[in-house]
Formats: structure tokens, sequence, C-alpha cells
């Protein structure tokens, strides 16, 4: 959290405790929630030229609600989901519990390739594809726009629903979701939370008008993943009254100089990253392996993510890491990096 957010947010919460608002602020509110909610979340989430249709929003409970909700009203059970070769880690913990299997799609620089997702098809076909177009988690890199345009004209030719999580997204303007190029082909899947606070959570999902977003909201209601209407009715206000705009542009500045400073102490050594995340993937060098480095790093007190955490389907994982910058004060991300770097250089021996 910021240090400037409790102020911010605080006001929101005053005006919604008085004793004649909150009657209201803890009614049954079902996923389109409160009135002014959707127009206000559509303000939000809008990227580039994209701005979803108010009509289209449905609320979820958090995030990763959101996400299971869209895949739920797309992929049955037994069916098959593509995901890119290296994944968000709850994606495969939801598809477990929906009962659905998992193909990884391989991908190169730009992230997920279309020639291998019509591969993975015609092998076997898919249901739809989950997917992280920008800032993707853990590589944190950004699909180019050539790519986004022949995925979208892949979509078309599959005749494949894409579920786009955005939930990192709001960190960068541009691009635009894929939602812009295939809006008909797209479920966009965002969150509140990593624009305020973890601790606040409120879930959106975008989905084309139709038969798709009737079922996005049968998922909602039925896996029980619907949005408390004080939280709506919170983060209607917070949206609404421009709190929500000044700590995204915080953020965004937050996440490169965190950036930066990730830059600067692992400067030679195979990082990849939007200048832009909250993020990074690091391909470790020669001799370390991925959970042998994170048990070291265990032990200064540093916690990173193996590769194996993302990693779908059998085979090696990289031998990499990801690195989350978003939690610890500038002070002590600073100095963490430095035992990184220096760990690094140090040739693992096994012996402390």
């Amino acid at each position: 959290m910021l240090p400037e957010q409790p102020a911010l947010l605080a006001p929101a919460l005053e005006a919604i405790v008085r004793p004649e608002a909150l009657g209201a602020a803890l009614s049954p509110v079902g996923i389109t929630g409160p009135p002014g909610a959707r127009e206000a979340a559509s303000t939000i989430l809008a990227r580039g030229d994209w701005i979803p249709d108010p009509r289209h929003i449905l609320f979820a409970g958090n995030g990763r609600q959101a996400v299971a909700a869209a895949i739920a009203a797309l992929v049955p059970v037994g069916e098959r989901l593509g995901v890119e070769a290296l994944t968000y880690p709850v994606v495969k913990g939801i598809a477990a519990r929906l009962g659905i299997t998992l193909v990884p799609i391989a991908m190169d620089g730009a992230g997920l390739i279309p020639d291998a997702l019509r591969a993975a098809h015609r092998a076997t076909p898919l249901r739809a594809v989950y997917l992280q177009p920008t800032l993707h988690n853990p590589l944190g890199v950004t699909m180019p726009a050539q790519r986004r345009e022949e995925l979208a004209d892949t979509l078309r030719a599959l005749d494949l629903f894409a579920v786009e999580d955005a939930v990192y997204a709001f960190l960068r303007e541009l691009p635009a979701p894929l939602a812009a190029l295939a809006p008909d082909r797209t479920l966009v899947a965002d969150s509140l939370s990593k624009r305020l606070s973890p601790g606040l959570t409120l879930g959106f999902v975008v989905p084309p008008a139709g038969p798709v977003a009737d079922r996005v909201g049968a998922a909602l209601r039925s896996g029980g993943w619907t949005a408390p209407r004080f939280a709506l009715t919170t983060a209607t206000r917070w949206m609404s009254d421009g709190t929500t705009a000044t700590l995204v542009e915080a953020k965004r500045r937050d996440a490169a100089a965190r950036q930066e400073l990730a830059r600067k102490a692992l400067h030679g050594y195979a990082v990849r990253a939007d200048p832009h995340a909250y993020h990074c993937w690091w391909e470790l060098p020669e001799p370390w392996r991925a959970e042998t480095f994170v048990a070291a790093a265990a032990r200064h007190g540093i916690a990173v993510t193996p590769a194996a955490a993302f990693t779908v389907g059998p085979g090696h994982a990289p031998n990499a890491v990801r690195l989350a910058l978003a939690a610890p004060p500038v002070d002590t991300l600073a100095a963490a990096l430095t035992v990184l770097a220096t760990l690094a250089r140090d040739e693992y021996t096994g012996v402390e």
C-alpha cells in the first residue's frame, strides 16, 4: 500500500458508515451492482480507445472469482482450456476445481504464438484460451500490437473465445486490450485490488452481449462469486470521485521506480520485464537451479517464486524465478535486490 492511500480512501468510508447510508450499503445486490456502479467501473476499466459498455459489466467478489466465472462460462467439465505455457498459478487451481484440462500453448518474446494455438486446437479442440496480453504474470512482458491482431484473427478463424486477464494492465495506458480487436470473442477479467489495496477486493467481468454473458452471470451466482453490496457501494464512490484514478497514477510511478531499482541491481543478468510492471522474470545464471536459489534466498528472509509454480504440463520448468516488486517498502526492496544479486554472483556450493 502506498503511504498516501489511507487518507485518500477514508472519506468514502466515512460517508457510507453514517446510519442513513449504511442500511442501503448492507442490503442485497445483484451481479450488476447498485446504481452508478457499472458506469463508474467502465471509466476505470477503459484503456486506449477501448471503453467497455457499462451494460456488459458484471461484478465478482475479487479478480480470481472473475477469472473463474469467465472460465466456467466457457469450458464445460471435462473439456480443454488453452493457456500460455507459463501462466498465473491460480488458474491451475481453478481448472482442477472446475474439472477441466489445461493445454499449454507455446510462447515467444511477443507472448502466446497464434500458430501454436491453431496447432493445439487442431490436435484436440479447445473450448477457450486464457491469456494475459498486458504485463504477463510471471514474465512481466506485454504483447505487441501486431501479435494482438494476429491473435484476434486466430480467435475468429477458430471460433474460440479468450479470457483476457487484465488485472495488472492498469499500469499501462496502452496498448488497448485484446477485447478492442476481438470484442465478440473476448471476456475481460479485471480487479480493483491491484489498483487500490489487496484487502479491498472487487472483480469485474466484461463479456460480449448475448448467451455468453448469461452464462457468466449464472456462473457468478452458482459459484457464490458475487460481490457484497458494501464493497460495491464503497468501490463505486472511489471509482467515481477520482480516488481510484489518483492511485492508479501513483502506482504507475511506483512500479516504474521499482523496476528501475531492479534494473540497476540486476544489471548484467538475464532479466525480462516491462518497465511498467510490478514483477520481473530472472533466468538464473549457472550453476544455480531455481529451487536451490529460492531456498538460499529464503534463508536471507527473501521470498521469490520458482518457474515450476507457473509451468503447465509435463516437462522441465525453466531455470528462472519471478521477483515480485510491489509489496516491500522501497528501501527494503533495494536491500533485498542487492542480496539477491550477491547470491547470484556466488557459486553455489551447498554449504552455508
